[in-house]
């Protein structure tokens, strides 16, 4: 075979050659496959280390306006230019519509004319009871005059009685009879009593000399007789001051003066209500703040007659009820109603402007988040690309059924804990300085910064995973060999976890590890 060979010509030699080195180095190639090292996988790692946790609270709200300003239109108004149109953006100052309100003079006067019946009423209600309870105090005073008087004649009447001496007829015989028969037909024409007479009579003869008619009168006005009959005069009296005192606490009950108030504070009301409207009206409608006109019900050149108005008068029949029985006050309150009449004794909204300066974003939130926002917290809007400045300004202290679920809820799903609830609190934010981007009735997105912690070991959100509620991070040893580690999370931000226990500063974790990672995997280190 040799021989053969070596007969061979160069040319089959040389191709032979290159057969055969082909072929050996396909066996290394395939040698070499199967039986070098697999290539590590590679991870980019974190090192966990302590800093800052700047909590934040993600959602969406509802825009609107928390300033609606309804400009509100007199039945019977003409109407003599409007300015604007729905969807108009006015500036403050902006005049939105004029009017003539000549038409409304009869019913503002019928206004200030039951304004001024219900307070002639008033003032005659609180001078009746004035004067009664001046004429109660009178009377008491009368009274307390009377008893010592009476107190007085008491006494006096007791000590005569007790000193009167017998009338013997050797002492009536001192009298003349005509000096006799001038007290006896005195005391006749008094009404006295012949007990009474006699006892008159008994005091005269007692004294000595002569007596005068002044001595006859004086001892009838001395004697017990008189001062009885003074005594019940003035007991009679009394009793008369006594009944005049009841008939004046009759007029001293207040309730009529509670109803005449009630009644003249409703038509100060009214009329100063109508007048404002007049006056608003008279000078011309001016936008009072930037704004987006939302609805126009006038029409210029026409009379303001809506079919749905709402009355501009305080309706009393409620009152008329109450004091049927009374048939003078009854009376007055009718004329009181009757001073307005007409068809212009009505309103409605002619022109509503959302103020763009109040615009808010209206959202629930759950009972895990709720105590982590709190009125003057700052607040980042977004809408079609922008961002504005915003600030917390109500968060209800009751919660609302509520199906939202917000980015917070489902972040949250990684501590193991959840926000998603049937019910919700519902805040406000304000929107600062918005532009046409911020459109009422539309969605934006909020971020809310609720609360700064500071010196904690930190751990990107994308190092976790979670597995049946427990959470694992992969930390990498000195050997690049990954070990499943659980641990315990807390705050979180955007972008980083605060890690409460599992892992110690300075050791490095897994950033994003696959689901294909094992324990005790050698991996590869990216450089960062």
């Amino acid at each position: 075979m040799l021989k053969g060979f070596k007969k061979m010509s160069k040319g089959k030699k040389a191709g032979t050659i290159i057969i055969l080195i082909a072929v050996l180095a396909l066996v290394a190639y395939v040698a070499y496959n199967n039986f070098k090292p697999k290539p590590l996988n590679q991870y980019s790692v974190t090192e966990v280390y302590k800093g800052d946790i700047q909590t934040t609270y993600e959602t969406s709200g509802t825009v609107m306006s928390n300033s609606t300003l309804n400009y509100t239109a007199a039945t019977g108004v003409k109407v003599v230019g409007v300015n604007v149109s729905v969807g108009d953006k006015v500036k403050q100052g902006d005049m939105l519509a004029s009017f003539d309100v000549t038409p409304l003079n009869s019913t503002l006067a019928g206004y200030r004319k039951a304004y001024n019946k219900a307070l002639e009423a008033y003032n005659q209600a609180s001078k009746s009871v004035a004067d009664a309870n001046s004429g109660i105090s009178t009377a008491n005073a009368d009274i307390a005059s009377l008893d010592g008087e009476i107190a007085a004649l008491q006494a006096e009447i007791a000590a005569q009685e007790s000193s009167a001496q017998t009338v013997t007829s050797q002492e009536a015989q001192q009298y003349t009879q005509e000096q006799l028969d001038s007290i006896m037909q005195k005391l006749q024409s008094g009404g006295f009593t012949p007990e009474e007479v006699a006892s008159i009579i008994g005091s005269l003869q007692a004294q000595a000399g002569s007596v005068s008619r002044e001595d006859i009168e004086k001892a009838i006005e001395n004697s017990v007789a008189t001062k009885r009959l003074e005594l019940a005069q003035k007991q009679a009296q009394r009793q008369m001051l006594e009944t005049q005192i009841a008939l004046y606490k009759t007029r001293t009950d207040d309730t009529a003066i509670s109803i005449y108030k009630s009644v003249l504070e409703q038509k100060k009301a009214d009329y100063d209500n109508y007048k404002a409207m007049y006056d608003k009206m008279a000078n011309g409608w001016v936008a009072e703040s930037d704004g987006v006109i939302t609805e126009v019900n006038l029409v210029a050149g026409e009379v303001f007659n809506p079919t749905a108005k709402s009355s501009t008068t305080t309706d009393l029949s409620s009152i008329l009820g109450y004091v049927s029985g009374n048939a003078d006050m009854s009376s007055i309150l009718n004329d009181i109603m009757g001073s307005v009449s007409g068809n212009n004794a009505g309103s409605a909204t002619g022109i509503v402007l959302e103020n763009s300066d109040e615009f808010i974003a209206e959202f629930s939130v759950g009972k895990y988040d709720l105590l982590s926002i709190k009125t003057g917290q700052k607040v980042t809007v977004s809408s079609l690309g922008s961002t504005y400045e915003g600030e917390v300004i109500y968060v209800s202290a009751t919660a609302t059924e509520s199906n939202s679920l917000d980015i917070s809820s489902l972040a949250s799903t990684f501590t193991g804990s959840s926000s998603s609830s049937s019910n919700g609190a519902l805040v406000r934010v304000k929107i600062l300085k918005p532009d046409e981007k911020i459109i009422i009735g539309f969605d934006v997105d909020i971020k809310i910064d609720t609360e700064k912690i500071e010196d904690v070991l930190v751990l990107p959100i994308d190092a976790v995973v979670t597995e049946d509620g427990v959470n694992y991070a992969y930390v990498v040893d000195e050997e690049n060999k990954v070990h499943k580690t659980e641990i315990e999370i807390g705050s979180y931000s955007d972008d980083d976890y605060e890690l409460v226990s599992g892992i110690e500063a300075g050791q490095k974790v897994v950033d994003n590890p696959k689901t294909t990672i094992k324990e005790d995997e050698k991996i590869a280190v990216k450089a960062s």
